[in-house]
């Protein structure tokens, strides 16, 4: 997949609200009892990321 539009040449960010223990799974701490952290870690970034890129485009500039 390839996203091409700028933002005046800036960097668009997103923000994603992930608890301490999602956090620490993605960075590559691993938590033998418990794999479910990086999977809904990585599913509420995914998830931000679709948001994102399908509401962007869509939104209309208010002058």
């Amino acid at each position: 997949m390839t996203y091409g539009q700028q933002n005046n040449g800036q960097e668009q960010t997103i923000s994603v609200e992930l608890t301490l223990n999602e956090a620490l799974a993605l960075t590559g701490v691993r938590f033998r009892e418990n794999h479910q952290f990086e999977i809904e870690g990585m599913h509420k970034i995914k998830k931000s990321l679709e948001n994102h890129l399908i509401t962007e485009p869509n939104r209309k500039e208010v002058q």
